[in-house]
């Protein structure tokens, strides 16, 4: 080791520089080889590594807000369900709807004349279900019924409506003048969930009832 060191330092002095030159990009070269280098590598490798995540994380995020637009979605339409549940059952439940109709005949101070239901109209993915009725009272009164009836939470239709006035006999039995007489159908409908069984079209089950 000695003897090389001897002969450098009979070297000239160019090849000295140029020795000293040359080793200095050796180490130059060894450290970007043996560290430099591979920091490199390595922040590239970093920069991939967050580019990838950040791609994650923008689909994490698109993800999670068509997750909360379907979620609300659903909300939606299950209570949009239970809306249309509500004015439109599944069960017949016909007699709970003619006590509100009498309710509201009543409260008007109207007189029942007939009220008959009538067969039952599967339609689509619902049932009509007619009541055919006949009432005596003022205009006014009658007025007020109808209004009253499209109040209720369930769906009626007014149908087939006529007014005729009372004999001045009737309206003197009922000791009431200026009476009207109004026959009407009213028509209340259910859901029909065509994946159940039943005796009538679209599966259900259709059965009409007596004068009341």
């Amino acid at each position: 080791m000695q003897n090389f060191f001897d002969r450098i330092a009979g070297l000239a002095i160019g090849a000295k520089i140029g020795i000293a030159v040359g080793a200095i990009f050796l180490l130059v070269g060894g450290y970007y080889y043996f560290f430099y280098g591979d920091m490199l590598e390595r922040k590239e490798q970093l920069a991939r590594d967050e580019a990838r995540l950040e791609k994650e994380k923008k689909d994490y995020e698109k993800r999670k807000q068509e997750y909360l637009a379907f979620r609300n979605e659903v909300s939606a339409l299950l209570e949009e369900q239970k809306e249309l549940l509500r004015v439109l059952p599944k069960k017949d439940d016909i007699e709970q709807f003619i006590e509100s109709v009498q309710a509201q005949i009543e409260l008007a101070g109207l007189s029942k004349v007939a009220s008959v239901r009538e067969a039952a109209t599967p339609v689509e993915m619902y049932v009509k279900i007619p009541v055919k009725m006949s009432l005596i009272g003022s205009y006014h009164q009658i007025n007020h019924f109808f209004k009253q009836v499209g109040d209720l939470k369930r769906i009626v239709n007014i149908e087939d409506l006529s007014l005729e006035p009372v004999s001045s006999g009737a309206a003197m039995a009922l000791d009431q003048t200026n009476q009207l007489k109004a026959n009407f159908v009213a028509t209340t409908f259910q859901f029909v969930d065509k994946g159940q069984g039943g005796t009538g079209k679209g599966g259900v089950s259709i059965t009409s009832g007596g004068a009341k």
